[in-house]
C-alpha cells in the first residue's frame, strides 16, 4: 500500500516542471521527476491511496498518470485533522501489510513532519509503516528522501526529556542508538523511592551521558532539552558530599518546584528534625553510640521535643541530655526552629490525613515560604551556638 499527501508542486505557470529526486535510502533510482507522487508512481507497484486538497488533485491528475485502481481522498485546505483521520484509517486498513507512508507534499516545514511522523507511530506503533520525508536541499531543485523512523525517536525522546523536566519520572519506551536512556530510568527510580546510595552513582552515571550524546550530531535536535535537564539537575552535582540534612533540603526544593507537595513537605520536615539530632550529636549531647546505633527516627523524634519542649519530664532525662534547664539555656536559638516546626507539623498533618474540610489553595506558595525559613536556619547553622 502506498499513501501520498498530494500537493501543488511540478507544475509552473501551466508548464511542468522537474527537479531532482535523491532516493539512495530507499534502493530507488535517483533522478528528476515532477514531484515525490511522481517519483513514487514511477518506482513502486503497489495500489495508491491519494490524499489532498480539490485544488491538488485537480492538478496532479492533469499532471501525472494514476494507476486506473488508485483511490483518491478529499481533505479540507489547512486541515491536519483530516489528514490524520484518513490516514489512521487507511493504515488500519493494511493490517500487517507493507505501508509506505509520503509526506512529502503534506509538510513543507521538517519539525512539523517530525511531530506528525512521531504522533501517528506512538498511536500506531505499527513495525509495517514506513514513512518517508523528501527534504529540501535547493529549492525547486533537489531534494533528497528521508526515513522518518530516525526522526520518530527524535520525537519521542523529546517527549520523554520533556516529561522528565517537569516530573522527573523517566519510562524507558524507547531504543535509540548513541543515547543511554536506561540511566535516565535508573536516576528516576533511584530518585522516586529514596535510594540515595544508587541516586548518587545513577546521577553521575546520567551526567556523563548526557554529556557524551550532546556531542553527537544525530541529538542536535535535543541540545536545548538536555541543557534544560543539567539545569534541573544541578542541586546533585555535589550530592553525595552533603550531610543526610543537607541532601533532603536539596531535594525538598527539588520537589518544590516539580509541584510534588507532599514529598516536598516530608523532606523538609525530615531535614530540620534531622538537623537538630545532627547538632545534638555534634555537641555531645547525644552519644557517639546513641548515634550510630540507636533508631534514627526515635532520635529525631527525641531531638525535636527537646526543641519544642519547654520543660523535660522523665521520658527526656533518659536520653542524653544533661539537665532539666536544658531548654532555658537555648532558648533564644530554639524558639525560631519550634516555631517553624510547628508550620510544618499543621501543614503536613492536613496533608497527610487527607483534610477533607479544610482547602489548601497556595500550599505550594505555603511549602515555598517554609522552604526558605527552613533553609534560612539550616545554613545559617543556628545550633552551632548550642548550651550543654
Amino acid at each position: 500500500m502506498i499513501i501520498s499527501v498530494l500537493g501543488l508542486a511540478g507544475e509552473f505557470q501551466g508548464e511542468k516542471t522537474t527537479a531532482y529526486y535523491g532516493a539512495d535510502v530507499l534502493n530507488k533510482k535517483s533522478g528528476d521527476y515532477h514531484n515525490s507522487t511522481d517519483f513514487l508512481l514511477k518506482n513502486y507497484n503497489d495500489k495508491f491511496y491519494l490524499l489532498g486538497t480539490k485544488t491538488a488533485i485537480e492538478c496532479q491528475k492533469r499532471l501525472l498518470d494514476f494507476p486506473l485502481e488508485s483511490e483518491f481522498y478529499e481533505v479540507s485546505d489547512n486541515n491536519l485533522d483530516d489528514v490524520f483521520e484518513k490516514v489512521f484509517e487507511l493504515i488500519s486498513m493494511a493490517k500487517d501489510e507493507k505501508v509506505l507512508l509520503d509526506i512529502t507534499h503534506g509538510f513543507r516545514d521538517q519539525s512539523i513532519s517530525a511531530i506528525f511522523s512521531g504522533t501517528l507511530h506512538i498511536f500506531l506503533n505499527q513495525s509495517n509503516v514506513e514513512i518517508i520525508f523528501a527534504k529540501q536541499e535547493q529549492a525547486f531543485v533537489k531534494y533528497e528522501y528521508l526515513l522518518m523512523k530516525n526522526y520518530i525517536n527524535i520525537t519521542q525522546l523529546a517527549l520523554l526529556f520533556t516529561g522528565f523536566i517537569r516530573t522527573l519520572n523517566f519510562v524507558n519506551s524507547v531504543e535509540v542508538e548513541n543515547l543511554n536512556t536506561l540511566a535516565f530510568e535508573n536516576f528516576s527510580k533511584a530518585l522516586l523511592s529514596n535510594d540515595f546510595k544508587k541516586l548518587e552513582f545513577s546521577y553521575k552515571n546520567l551526567s556523563a551521558s548526557l554529556k557524551e550524546a550532546k556531542k553527537r550530531k544525530e541529538f542536535d535536535y535535543l541540545k536545548e532539552l538536555f541543557i534544560q535537564i543539567e539545569e534541573t539537575l544541578q542541586g546533585f552535582q555535589s550530592f553525595g558530599e552533603k550531610k543526610l540534612h543537607e541532601k533532603y533540603m536539596i531535594l525538598a526544593k527539588i520537589m518544590v518546584e516539580k509541584n510534588y507537595s507532599l514529598l516536598a513537605l516530608t523532606y523538609l520536615f525530615e531535614a530540620i528534625r534531622l538537623y537538630v539530632s545532627y547538632s545534638f550529636f555534634r555537641k555531645k549531647i547525644i552519644s557517639h553510640h546513641a548515634w550510630h546505633n540507636v533508631d534514627m527516627y526515635r532520635l529525631n523524634s527525641e531531638s525535636i521535643s527537646c526543641i519544642c519542649q519547654k520543660e523535660f519530664g522523665k521520658r527526656y532525662r533518659k536520653t542524653r541530655y544533661d539537665k532539666n534547664d536544658f531548654y532555658e539555656n537555648n532558648f533564644r536559638i530554639f524558639e525560631p526552629i519550634a516555631k517553624e516546626y510547628k508550620k510544618l507539623r499543621e501543614l503536613r498533618n492536613d496533608l497527610t490525613h487527607i483534610n477533607h474540610k479544610k482547602s489548601s489553595p497556595n500550599i505550594n506558595n505555603d511549602l515555598k515560604v517554609l522552604l526558605e525559613s527552613v533553609g534560612r536556619l539550616i545554613e545559617n547553622d543556628v545550633l552551632q551556638e548550642l548550651k550543654k
